[in-house]
């Protein structure tokens, strides 16, 4: 790692002991040093004064560019997490991260304020930062173009996993072999009254009516239909609702919710499938788990998402 490293030869608060190393250099220069994150402790960033270190213990003083660069990522990581978007997981190839219901995946339209223009933001500021970083060192930086590429889409309403690509190579592998790279998608749903059986699945051809962009569900085949399988698990029940989880054997544009009308039990705050209540102002359906194999490194990715609070309501009505 870039930067004046040293060995601590003895028991020590974290200033003091700097205060030692540097004895021609001011007090306030000494202090700056922590305030602007440039001190490494044990190869951990540390700011307080008083952080205690123990003989053995490596201080690691990094130049001032490269300080400013790593506070600059981390800026750009908490601006995601302002706008209520936690990032689950990340490598140089892939950025998985939990929606929040509401937030438009990608622009249909004039639309701005979307996760991919939040997480395109976050990933150019982190290459900018790390070519910085890079130059400093003497490392020859990547000077490839940085942006997010969409692997797959989950509905506005929907909150939930959601996974992206950092490059066109990692995006079209994972797409190519999505079925084979995929092990587990369940979705959590609750649903208009009281579904009849505690298990089971849906099978339909799906076609996309061009006008009110409406996934209409055909029983056979049908020409330019495509074919959607769900299978589904009652969680729980309340008076009024069901509390379902979903397994996708195929993944099509609004299949959930079109294979729960199907059902005859749309999921709640459902309007455009024939839902009838909304108690909790949103559609009540969470992309909870996604577990796939990572084609780059080999490695299982299992991402997580708990259930929204508010999912909680639905066992009082």
């Amino acid at each position: 790692m870039t930067g004046q490293k040293f060995k601590v030869a003895h028991d020590a608060a974290l200033l003091p002991y700097l205060f030692e190393l540097f004895p021609e250099q001011s007090r306030t220069g000494v202090k700056n040093l922590l305030s602007k994150g440039q001190v490494l402790v044990n190869g951990e960033g540390r700011t307080a004064f008083d952080h205690p270190l123990k003989a053995g213990d490596t201080i690691t003083v990094l130049p001032k560019g490269i300080s400013i660069a790593r506070s600059t990522r981390q800026d750009a990581r908490e601006d995601v997490l302002k706008a209520g978007v936690q990032i689950l997981f990340e490598d140089d190839n892939y950025l998985v991260v939990d929606k929040p219901s509401g937030m438009l995946t990608v622009a249909t339209g004039k639309e701005k304020n979307t996760l991919y223009s939040l997480l395109n933001a976050y990933v150019k500021v982190n290459a900018r930062m790390q070519r910085k970083e890079d130059l400093i060192s003497g490392r020859e930086p990547d000077r490839s173009t940085a942006k997010i590429w969409i692997v797959h889409r989950i509905d506005r309403g929907t909150s939930g996993v959601l996974v992206f690509a950092k490059n066109e190579r990692a995006k079209d592998i994972l797409q190519s072999k999505w079925k084979e790279l995929v092990a587990e998608r369940k979705y959590v749903a609750w649903l208009e009254g009281s579904l009849e059986k505690d298990r089971g699945m849906v099978q339909s051809w799906l076609v996309e009516n061009p006008k009110s962009l409406k996934m209409n569900s055909f029983p056979a085949e049908v020409k330019d239909g495509q074919l959607a399988i769900t299978h589904y698990t009652v969680l729980s029940r309340s008076r009024h609702y069901t509390q379902v989880e979903f397994q996708l054997e195929t993944g099509r544009k609004n299949q959930i919710r079109v294979h729960a009308a199907d059902l005859g039990h749309p999921i709640a705050g459902d309007e455009k499938y024939g839902a009838e209540t909304n108690p909790v102002k949103r559609l009540a359906l969470h992309a909870a788990t996604l577990v796939f194999r990572n084609p780059i490194t080999g490695k299982m990715v299992r991402c997580t998402s708990p259930l929204p609070e508010c999912f909680e309501r639905f066992l009082k009505y």
